[in-house]
């Protein structure tokens, strides 16, 4: 049995070339990935930060809302300084429950680019 030694040589030339392109593909792709990544988690981390000062401001902020939840004028006072503007009680308890919605969306955006 006589082997073509050429056309072996040729095949496993060409494979080497095809494993050493998707080599050099994978690594382009990692690199972009990873300076993405690091990109991406600086921003995650900028965001995080604002969101975490907007978060401490409105439990501090809420919290004396319900501390005088029976002095509605000092409820609207408190939601003004807040930038809510509301005519009734109703209208603050709506614009809290807004707010912490938006305040959880929030988070779980930055979780969800994280993951």
């Amino acid at each position: 049995m006589i082997i073509d030694k050429t056309k072996k040589d040729i095949d496993m030339n060409a494979i080497q070339a095809n494993i050493n392109r998707a080599i050099e593909e994978a690594q382009t792709i990692h690199d972009e990935l990873a300076l993405k990544a690091n990109l991406g988690a600086a921003n995650a981390r900028d965001e995080l930060s604002k969101l975490n000062d907007r978060y401490e401001l409105f439990k501090a902020q809420s919290k004396k809302i319900f501390d005088v939840a029976d002095d509605s004028a000092d409820e609207l006072k408190i939601a003004a300084e807040m930038g809510i503007h509301a005519k009734s009680k109703e209208d603050v308890l709506t614009a809290l429950e807004l707010a912490a919605e938006e305040i959880k969306y929030s988070y779980q955006k930055i979780q969800n680019f994280i993951y």
